[in-house]
């Protein structure tokens, strides 16, 4: 998959483009449906699966104050993106300059004289253009001025409600991940680098990795099961994200206890998906009585992995009933 970072940097010349257009964070089972038609399409017509998106959410420009956390990483969404057959991801900083195009500029500028886009796949609620006044209606009606066909992707509903990233993350937000999950139609990630920790895990004979907790975690503080992605393995993981009240309370952070590894791991990349939410993070009086709770947290985690669908170390799993997504991680290029 190429992946381009800049504008100046898109060119025309691409077969027969079919395009992608949107955020695309959490690359949903609603994202996911316009992602396969692109890539049908292009595949039909011998031609290039594109989507133009953005490397961070366009709110952290239009309204800083109300910008979202990002329920999907830029390198996650890359691994997605490449694995569901995108040939060509356009993944650009919203700017300022950005933000001031036209509707009728953004479409002309970029998807007929940059890309020459010959197909092109919205989600039914897509907007764009300055102030967001680019509607499904004005783009059918430049896709006939441009001859480039417009595909409108109808909303998709999970468990009665319409599945959306703003719903995804109220999920989230509130620990609900069996839903969350559902909706994505695989496990909440979060993507970081191992930091050293101050090694009491170790002493309660639970050794851990650290991450730090970005605003763009967005799950509660508490304890998780889940399954780590790091060196092209899985392993089952243990999970507490907040402060380590029982130590006084510290900076924000991701404390990862793999229970099939105890091998050094600062400085490694690490994928982690959160499976389900065991209990709040709590305050113990006595590092004991906090190990006792661990050792809970233990069993009650491998329950839930006995019925967790087990990821093949190269691939990641689906949980949604409707089969959307199971992929090997491929390697992007640029």
């Amino acid at each position: 998959m190429i992946v381009i970072e800049q504008i100046e940097d898109l060119e025309d010349g691409y077969p027969f483009p079919a395009v992608a257009l949107g955020t695309f964070d959490g690359v949903h089972l609603g994202h996911r449906e316009i992602l396969d038609r692109v890539v049908r399409r292009a595949r039909r017509e011998g031609g290039t699966a594109a989507v133009f998106t953005f490397a961070r959410h366009p709110m952290e420009v239009v309204n800083p104050s109300k910008a979202p956390p990002l329920i999907t990483p830029l390198a996650i969404k890359r691994d997605i993106m490449a694995a569901v057959g995108i040939d060509l991801m356009i993944a650009v900083n919203f700017t300022p300059s950005l933000a001031d195009t036209s509707p009728r500029d953004f479409v002309k500028r970029y998807m007929v004289d940059r890309l020459g886009a010959r197909f092109v796949c919205i989600g039914y609620d897509f907007a764009f253009g300055q102030a967001r006044a680019g509607s499904p209606e004005l783009l059918k009606e430049l896709g006939e001025t441009h001859q480039f066909e417009l595909d409108v992707v109808p909303a998709m509903r999970v468990d009665g409600c319409v599945v959306s990233s703003t719903h995804i993350r109220r999920l989230l937000a509130h620990g609900e991940l069996r839903q969350a999950t559902r909706c994505l139609g695989r496990p909440y990630a979060i993507l970081g680098v191992v930091e050293r920790g101050a090694k009491r895990g170790r002493g309660l004979g639970y050794p851990t990795a650290n991450l730090p907790a970005t605003m763009d975690v967005i799950v509660p503080d508490g304890v998780y099961a889940g399954q780590a992605w790091l060196k092209q393995g899985l392993h089952k993981a243990l999970i507490n994200v907040g402060r380590a009240p029982t130590f006084g309370g510290e900076a924000r952070r991701v404390e990862i206890h793999l229970l099939e590894a105890e091998e050094e791991l600062y400085g490694e990349t690490m994928t982690l998906f959160f499976v389900e939410r065991l209990r709040d993070e709590r305050r113990f009086d006595d590092p004991s009585l906090l190990r006792a709770q661990i050792d809970r947290d233990k069993r009650q985690a491998e329950t839930i992995f006995a019925a967790f669908p087990r990821f093949a170390p190269e691939e990641w799993a689906l949980l949604s009933e409707r089969p959307v997504l199971s992929y090997s991680r491929f390697q992007v290029s640029t």
